[in-house]
Formats: structure tokens, C-alpha cells, sequence
């Protein structure tokens, strides 16, 4: 059995709007501080406003409404980022919620968007968050026939050289949120070659440090970054008995801990940082929703699909 790090959740399917950032008044005076962020003239501002609030239930029951006449692509993704936000609430073994089943939908919901503009770079980043979710949520190595596709659109937006977007106060920002993504996926995708023979690619650390780098200098002040440089820093340290970079991961990781915080997510990401902290041989199979098992004897005989 491997350890679950799941501590100090919120109650569950309660939005986060007690403790998220306070809206500006009026709610239409919002300074643009990041590139590509939304505006007050948006058609579906009234939907951001309520991500940015930590309204989840209440942003996803209404963007549902709204599909339901009026099916554009926007919707698609802003439904599928809601139900990202109210999955990570829950650890993978709580029975209250079927996870597999509320990620299906999710990834339902951006395959329905994708069918409307097939390239669209934030369809793209929900759909290969689904799938990735999936994959913790089953167990990566039975997941791995989705790892090329979860590789692929996330590369498409992380590579994307003129689309920026930033949601209200930069709670989700692309492509800093897509660097991020790789980050973690090349630390939990081994780096076997029985896994480049199933899924047709392979996890790689270094690769997996440079993506964690580079979301941590695109968006400096989020937690779950520097806690993910943290968590590769110590993986490659317990690794290669590198002492120095176990030391740099706990300080990428206490500065994670430092940081405001103004979500279930957030707070979530601040007591596993400690765990991983007093415990780094937790960081290469670390996942927020629990620890993978990663061990290779169980690919053992299997052969590509």
C-alpha cells in the first residue's frame, strides 16, 4: 500500500469563495496585469468572475445552463476548468465521488469543445488535464496509452509562439499552467524503454526539471510551481544521492509554503509541500490526488497495443 498525502481538506463540494481574493468594486474595474487575461467585455465574464470568486458548483451549474442553448467553445473549456477545480478536492480513494467518472466527463466535455474548433490551445490543455487525471486516478502505469496524447496537447500550448490568455488575478495562466503540466508528466511517466514501446513516448527528469523552471519563472508567485520544482529537485536528489539538490527542492518547496494562498488547491499544496519537506523519498511518485506505484516489474510482459 503507498502513503496518500491528502491533509486538511475543505468540506466537500463547498466552493472557496469564504477565503478566495476579494472582488474589486464594482466587479468590472479590473486592471489587465497579465497577458491575455479576460476583460469585463468577454461574453462569458459573468462565468470568470465566479473561477476567480471560487464559485465552482455554482460557475459549473451555470455554464451547463448555458450549453444547453448555447453550445460555443469557450463554454466547453470554462465547464471543464470547474469540474478540474471540484475533482482536485478529493482524494482519489474517497468513495463520496466517483472520480473516474467526474474526469470522463471532463474529458467528455473538452472532446465536445474540440469538435467545434479542433485546434483551440485551451481545449487543447483541458483535454490532456482530463486525460492526465485519468491516468493518477486509475494509476499511471494503467494509463499509459494515453500518455502520447496527454504529451502532445500539452506541447501544442506550451509551444503555441503567439497565444497568451490569464484568467482574473492570473489563477490559471497558459502557457504557464501548460510548462507546469509537462513538468509533472515527465517526473511521472518512467523513463523505461518498455514504456516507449507501449505509449510510443518516455518520462525524462531532466526534461521534467526545465518545464518545472520555467513555470516557476512564468508565474513566480504560485504555489503548486514552487512546489513542484521542489518535488523534481528531490526526486533527482534521492535519485543520484545529489545532497545539493535535495537542499535546493526543500527550498523551492518552503518557499511554496511561504506564498498567500487562495484555494482549497493552494492550501492543499502548502501541507504536502511540508510532508515532502520532512520526507523527500515521497517526491518521484508524489501526485496530489496520491502516490503512484511505479514499479516496473508490473509492466512486465505486457507489449504495444
Amino acid at each position: 500500500m503507498t502513503l496518500v498525502l491528502w491533509l486538511g481538506i475543505p468540506a466537500h463540494g463547498a466552493d472557496d469563495a469564504a477565503v478566495g481574493p476579494p472582488a474589486p468594486e464594482p466587479a468590472t474595474e479590473w486592471p489587465v496585469l497579465f497577458p491575455g487575461q479576460c476583460t469585463p467585455d468577454d461574453p462569458h465574464f459573468d462565468l470568470e468572475l465566479l473561477y476567480y470568486e471560487g464559485k465552482n458548483a455554482e460557475g459549473l451549474a451555470k455554464a451547463d445552463e448555458l450549453l444547453k442553448t448555447a453550445p460555443d467553445k469557450d463554454l466547453y473549456w470554462l465547464k471543464a476548468r470547474f469540474m478540474y477545480e471540484i475533482g482536485e478536492r478529493f482524494q482519489r480513494t474517497d468513495t463520496s465521488i466517483d472520480k473516474e467518472a467526474h474526469y470522463q466527463a471532463m474529458l467528455d466535455t473538452a472532446e465536445a469543445g474540440l469538435k467545434l474548433d479542433p485546434k483551440d490551445p485551451h481545449l487543447l490543455f483541458a483535454r490532456g488535464v482530463a486525460m492526465g487525471r485519468l491516468g493518477t486516478t486509475r494509476g499511471v502505469l494503467s494509463s499509459l496509452f494515453m500518455a502520447k496524447s496527454i504529451e502532445t496537447d500539452w506541447l501544442a500550448v506550451a509551444q503555441n509562439p503567439t497565444w497568451k490568455y490569464s484568467s482574473l488575478g492570473g489563477v490559471e495562466m497558459l502557457p504557464c499552467d501548460a510548462y507546469h503540466a509537462l513538468g509533472i508528466y515527465y517526473r511521472l511517466v518512467p523513463d523505461w524503454w518498455i514504456v516507449q514501446v507501449l505509449s510510443g513516448t518516455r518520462g525524462d527528469l531532466d526534461k521534467s526539471l526545465v518545464w518545472n523552471e520555467k513555470a516557476a519563472r512564468c508565474k513566480p508567485n504560485e504555489v503548486e510551481n514552487w512546489k513542484e520544482l521542489g518535488v523534481i529537485q528531490l526526486c533527482i536528489g534521492t535519485k543520484q544521492g545529489d545532497s545539493a539538490m535535495i537542499e535546493a527542492g526543500k527550498r523551492s518547496l518552503e518557499r511554496g509554503a511561504a506564498l498567500p494562498t487562495h484555494t482549497a488547491r493552494n492550501r492543499i499544496d502548502q501541507q504536502h509541500c511540508r510532508t515532502l519537506i520532512a520526507d523527500p523519498s515521497l517526491a518521484c511518485e508524489y501526485s496530489r490526488d496520491g502516490q503512484q506505484d511505479l514499479d516496473q516489474k508490473k509492466l512486465e510482459g505486457k507489449s504495444a497495443p
